[in-house]
């Protein structure tokens, strides 16, 4: 789960419960699932722009409201860390090895090749 995910969800519930509506409600408002509904709000689920479009609707808010301040998150400790490591091994680097250092992480950004990698280097 990424960052972004629980703080939708929270917003959506805060959206839902300050229009007096409860899960079923909402979701019924909306013609979707209150199990599905109730994974969005608490963070497992990510909605798509439709599903945020149709709870839009369904609660009168502009769809932008569901995304305000979540660009502005902090990141946790263990990101930071990693950001920083990061910008160690770039550092110094001609511009070649920096676009070969990031075609790795582009590559590591799907988990099966991460974790096919970290296998191989575990050895």
């Amino acid at each position: 789960m990424n960052e972004i995910e629980p703080l939708v969800g929270k917003k959506i519930k805060s959206f839902r419960k300050n229009a007096g509506l409860t899960i079923s409600q909402l979701a019924e408002l909306a013609d979707m699932d209150g199990g599905f509904l109730n994974y969005v709000e608490n963070g497992k689920k990510f909605p798509s722009l439709n599903t945020v479009y149709k709870l839009s609707r369904s609660l009168g808010v502009p769809v932008s409201e569901f995304f305000t301040g979540v660009g502005s998150v902090v990141k946790d400790a263990q990101t930071l860390k990693l950001v920083s490591q990061v910008r160690s091994v770039f550092h110094g680097k001609t511009k070649e090895q920096q676009e070969k250092i990031f075609g790795i992480l582009k590559a590591l950004r799907n988990l099966e090749t991460l974790n096919a990698v970290y296998k191989i280097l575990k050895r």
